[in-house]
């Protein structure tokens, strides 16, 4: 297996995590309102994450998808330190096996020749 399949596969654990946590979100959806303190946040935050796990699988897509991950744990970080005062040590990890992931199947992105 090369570094393009790995990196690929790491891309993919994230997508995964993507639609787990969506459904979660859709199906507990009542508890998310307190969370949220908004009916509709745990709808439209399932929704971008749903967004973002199709990004990630369809191979023309993939790099947008990855960006859009990034910003969205780099905010659930965000979140849990400023709001929830916790170190988001999954949050950190997710976001390491994304950009590990993004560089070992694009090495062009470690190098600065994206031309």
């Amino acid at each position: 297996m090369n570094r393009s399949k790995i990196g690929r596969w790491m891309i993919y654990f994230i997508a995964a995590a993507m639609g787990i946590t969506a459904t979660f979100k859709l199906a507990g959806a009542e508890d998310g309102v307190e969370l949220f303190g908004n009916a509709a946040a745990p709808y439209l935050l399932a929704a971008v994450q749903v967004l973002i796990l199709v990004t990630l699988l369809l191979a023309k897509t993939r790099l947008l998808g990855v960006l859009l991950a990034a910003s969205y744990i780099g905010g659930i970080i965000a979140f849990s330190w400023l709001h929830q005062g916790e170190t988001p040590l999954l949050g950190i990890l997710l976001n390491v096996l994304l950009y590990v992931g993004a560089a070992l199947h694009w090495p062009k992105l470690t190098t600065g020749d994206l031309a």
